[in-house]
């Protein structure tokens, strides 16, 4: 029988496991090496999460995140929109109608910090949830090949089963790893947090909440974020020591200054920075397998098995949806460890390795086209990506729309829009009068290394 779980890792997928699992009445120890956060969510810029680097940069919450919230957790969902989170109606096109029966899609832009103080609530709220903050677990305590505690800082947590929430650094997966598959995401972040000034009407986004900049050379967005907050990121490729100078504050907010779309967000008067420029290095999209020598009740949940470029925005609702799954199984299997675990796995495969092996191949592509316009090499202008076309031209075809949502927002695998149907709707709009709009007008690589330049002289 199955009575005690520790959850190690008080992130999203820790703390919507610990959620889930309690509500179906398991005891569980949340066990988090960093400290809790604060009281009232006005002091949530101030939470250091050492253990979470990821807080510190923009988020794009997807509709596969926003559907599971709804649906398995709709307190904590509730409790969100209440704490200043604006949802964004993917259904239909920007001023069209939605046409009956479609599927919901909605989406967010939310600092990473709100989303984990919410989750907090909603945990200090629920029986059978005791929270160990400041603490690390360091081993899985197994014996006859079934887990039977977790050490933490020295002592043994007795337990049933652990779930291995601590993400891509995770210090207890490396007993277990039989194979990891690894490629460099071939970028560095750099970001910085600001407050729009009250009386400011909010400036418009495009299509999701966020304003894209750049693609040829370098990237970067302005993503809208909770109660009047949004964040500016700029990516670059790791050698690329020019665009390195965006770690510097002068240097950020000359780049920021050069972007045009972002002077609504920017100019004078404004919006307030409220953050430090904070980078982000040393990103790799990561795969790992388990030995057939894992302990049953070892339950590894989010980036411990899989780590995509967090550019992309997915690895937060891979976290969710992990936590799901496994309070699912957990519901079928009860006692059969052994059974929750193959139930983990296999949802590892055939959910999260297509969209590993999508993000493996769109970094490949997009570093080889940065690579070539940093060396000025003459690239033949780049195709947009048949999802992002497709989003594009369904403002003309309200179902190229909806299929191209269900892609973007991880609610279709990813190979669902090479299809007969897309094709042939999509080359109906291409064949017309219509053209794209530009996603991105600028800058260029050139005209951003000036800037840069500029402020240095």
């Amino acid at each position: 029988m199955v009575s005690r779980i520790v959850v190690a890792g008080g992130g999203i997928a820790g703390l919507s496991a610990a959620l889930l699992l309690a509500r179906q009445g398991y005891a569980v120890d949340l066990v988090e090496r960093d400290g809790p956060p604060p009281e009232s969510l006005g002091d949530i810029q101030e939470w250091q999460r050492p253990g979470a680097p990821q807080v510190r940069h923009p988020h794009m919450f997807l509709g596969l995140f926003r559907h599971l919230l709804h649906t398995r957790l709709p307190d904590v969902h509730a409790d969100l929109l209440a704490h200043g989170v604006d949802e964004v109606d993917n259904t239909a096109p920007p001023g069209a109608e939605a046409p009956a029966g479609a599927t919901v899609l909605a989406s967010f832009g939310s600092r990473r910090a709100t989303v984990e103080w919410v989750l907090h609530r909603a945990v200090r709220k629920q029986a059978g949830i005791q929270v160990h903050h400041g603490l690390s677990v360091r081993e899985v305590v197994a014996d006859q090949g079934r887990v039977r505690g977790v050490r933490v800082d020295g002592e043994v947590l007795e337990a049933d089963a652990v779930v291995d929430a601590t993400g891509r650094r995770s210090p207890l997966v490396g007993a277990f790893i039989k194979e990891v598959e690894e490629s460099p995401c071939g970028n560095v972040y750099h970001s910085r947090f600001y407050r729009l000034m009250d009386g400011v009407p909010k400036p418009p986004t495009f299509l999701v909440p966020v304003v894209f900049a750049g693609g040829a050379g370098f990237g970067g967005g302005l993503y809208a974020h909770d109660n009047r907050t949004f964040a500016v990121v700029f990516a670059r490729l790791p050698e690329d020591e020019t665009l390195g100078r965006l770690r510097e504050t002068g240097a950020f907010e000359a780049a920021a200054d050069a972007v045009a779309q972002f002077g609504p967000w920017l100019q004078p008067g404004s919006s307030e920075p409220i953050g430090d420029v904070v980078p982000m290095a040393g990103l790799t999209n990561t795969w790992r397998e388990l030995s057939p020598e894992t302990p049953d009740g070892y339950l590894p949940l989010g980036d411990v098995l899989c780590t995509t470029d967090p550019i992309l925005g997915r690895g937060a609702s891979f976290a969710l949806s992990g936590a799901v799954e496994l309070s699912e199984l957990m519901g079928r299997h009860k006692s059969d460890l052994a059974a929750v675990g193959a139930g983990l796995r296999a949802h590892a495969e055939h959910e999260l390795r297509p969209w590993y092996e999508d993000g493996v191949h769109d970094d490949v592509e997009r570093t080889r086209s940065w690579r070539a316009t940093v060396s000025g090499e003459q690239e033949p202008p780049a195709e947009l990506p048949l999802g992002v076309l497709a989003a594009l031209a369904g403002q003309q075809d309200h179902r190229l729309w909806e299929l191209a949502q269900l892609r973007a927002n991880l609610m279709a695998a990813p190979d669902s829009l090479d299809t007969p149907e897309v094709r042939e709707r999509l080359d109906a709009v291409l064949t017309s009068d219509w053209e794209p709009p530009v996603l991105s007008p600028g800058p260029t690589y050139p005209e951003l290394t000036n800037a840069l330049a500029a402020y240095g002289d």
